[in-house]
């Protein structure tokens, strides 16, 4: 995705995420002026798993190598042999972890919809999709769980979530 699509993508989720809330809601505080937004592709993405190790609703920012070994071994914790885990260089990148914790069935899903930067933090966008009407799920307890690799950006984080329910015919 180019840098043009994916700023225009994030400018779009950040939309939708902050102009989806209730009259009673209260505002965020103003952040400051934007000063990168990104949207993880295919190639970011480290882990997109439903069946995960990951039974509590995780919300992180991993920066060094034994904490990633940790999160590794968790996330693959029922599964035998272990996938190998990506090589990360802490130096310039840090890992998101997104996990939603353990549902009673499938059809619920997580992931980070776009990074932005602002003078003196990072807000990470997550979307949280949970099963609607008329929805056939698997009826297995599952643990939704995104690991994505992002370019070092600025501390502190936030996390701000977007959840949809997504309706079958």
């Amino acid at each position: 995705m180019s840098f043009r699509l994916g700023v225009i993508a994030a400018g779009s989720a950040l939309m939708l995420a902050t102009g989806c809330r209730d009259a009673a809601s209260p505002r965020p505080a103003d952040p400051g002026t934007r000063v990168s937004a990104w949207v993880p592709d295919s190639a970011a993405v480290l882990a997109h798993e439903y069946y995960s190790g990951l039974a509590n609703e995780t919300r992180a920012v991993v920066a060094d190598a034994e904490s990633w070994a940790t999160t590794w071994a968790q996330v693959y914790a029922n599964r035998q042999p272990q996938p190998v885990r990506p090589e990360v260089d802490f130096a310039t990148d840090r890992v998101l972890v997104v996990a939603l914790g353990q549902r009673g069935t499938g059809g619920f899903d997580i992931g980070v919809d776009s990074v932005v930067q602002f003078p003196a933090s990072t807000v990470v966008y997550v979307r949280t999709v949970a099963p609607g009407q008329g929805c056939i799920t698997t009826q297995a307890l599952t643990q939704p769980v995104q690991l994505v690799r992002l370019p070092e950006p600025l501390a502190p984080f936030a996390f701000q979530e977007r959840s949809v329910v997504r309706d079958c015919p």
